[in-house]
């Protein structure tokens, strides 16, 4: 069932990545966005058929992936493609078919169900749905983190002991503005022709 799953994901991904080629000989696209882009979708493509043989061999369940030991590092910079939600429709309109392709496949009850077993999925599908614009099905989307334990109320300042019927006046000399430097300088007109 899981490579069923990856045999449509990656027709999905082969069609998307023939328009992002073709747009992108047009100008559509910077190159180095093409380039990306099209890296990006082949290594989504290969995860999903990666994980999906692993499943099939595993008999649909896999061991909880081990802890990352990665998180303590410093993250490296990575080339990123744009984040905008439906970022890719408008360079290419071909995309648009390849969302609607999507999201009929995530929609299908078979799929929905591998979907919600298994969480990894998730992880690959969410930014190209983000960059088609799908709002992901609620198996795949990112979880809410808790969230955070709120501060307790500072307590309010005790009353003061005794406040003082009258406050003498502090005299205050308000000096006149001084005009700025240059402004003092007279006008001169501009020299005559000879």
């Amino acid at each position: 069932m899981h490579a069923a799953l990856a045999l449509r994901f990656a027709a999905i991904v082969h069609a998307l990545c023939r328009a992002v080629a073709a747009r992108g000989a047009r100008g559509a696209l910077a190159a180095p966005v093409v380039i990306l882009l099209w890296l990006r979708l082949n290594r989504a493509s290969k995860r999903i058929d990666s994980l999906a043989a692993r499943l099939d061999a595993a008999g649909g369940a896999l061991p909880a992936p081990r802890p990352d030991r990665r998180r303590n590092r410093p993250a490296r910079r990575s080339k990123t493609l744009p984040r905008r939600f439906a970022w890719l429709l408008r360079p290419i309109p071909e995309a648009t078919a390849a969302a609607s392709q999507l999201r009929h496949l995530m929609a299908d009850p078979a799929c929905a169900a591998l979907l919600e077993a298994e969480p990894r999925y998730g992880r690959i599908l969410r930014p190209l749905c983000r960059h088609l614009g799908i709002r992901p099905p609620a198996s795949i989307a990112p979880r809410e983190p808790p969230p955070a334990p709120r501060r307790p109320e500072p307590a309010p300042d005790p009353a003061p002991e005794s406040i003082p019927e009258s406050i003498p006046e502090i005299p205050t000399h308000a000096a006149a503005p001084r005009p700025h430097p240059r402004a003092q300088r007279p006008v001169r007109a501009p020299p005559r022709p000879a």
